[in-house]
């Protein structure tokens, strides 16, 4: 019983600290960002980080992949949100607005951002890619549609978090129409 405590709190922790990641990741980018805030953030020492991570590079891979996880669930919800139509077009459409949903929250979007930002790493930059391309073949998977047409929707999903990272506001966002 005790261990299975120990592992629930060591759980909560990594989460603590997955949350306080995406906010210091978000805010200051990979290599700005430093573990003793995200440790002050996360209510903990910063050696405890090093007892989960075993470095900032492994704690910012974990946080793209926590990110990453959390496009493709909005994708799944938003197309099962419209299951009851037969408009493959209008399914895609309630897709996009389930990951517009999931980019409100703009520390996720930030952090998500400063993921291909920080690209000139080789090891993040594979990361990334690897990331990229599980989220582009969610979205083939789930609606079927071929690769030009899924590139399309990603490309406009790109825009709009350029768009909501500036806070442009929506004159300035040209969206793809999709049929």
């Amino acid at each position: 019983m005790a261990a299975r405590a120990h592992g629930q709190l060591a759980e909560e922790r990594r989460e603590q600290v997955l949350a306080a990641a995406i906010e210091e990741f978000a805010e200051h980018g990979y290599h700005a960002a430093k573990t003793v805030s995200i440790a002050a953030r996360a209510g903990i020492s910063q050696p405890y980080i090093y007892a989960l991570f075993k470095n900032k590079l492994m704690l910012f891979l974990a946080v793209q992949d926590l990110v990453s996880v959390k496009v493709r669930d909005a994708f799944a919800a938003g197309w099962l949100e419209a299951e009851s139509t037969d408009s493959k077009s209008a399914r895609l459409m309630a897709m996009g607005q389930g990951y517009r949903r999931l980019m409100a929250d703009e520390n996720l979007l930030r952090c998500h951002l400063q993921g291909y930002a920080a690209a000139s790493d080789p090891e993040i930059r594979d990361h990334m890619r690897t990331l990229f391309m599980k989220n582009f073949d969610t979205v083939r998977s789930l609606t079927g549609y071929d690769g030009a047409t899924v590139a399309r929707f990603i490309a406009t999903g790109m825009l709009l978090n350029i768009g909501s990272a500036l806070d442009l506001p929506a004159e300035y966002i040209f969206t793809f129409p999709f049929s």
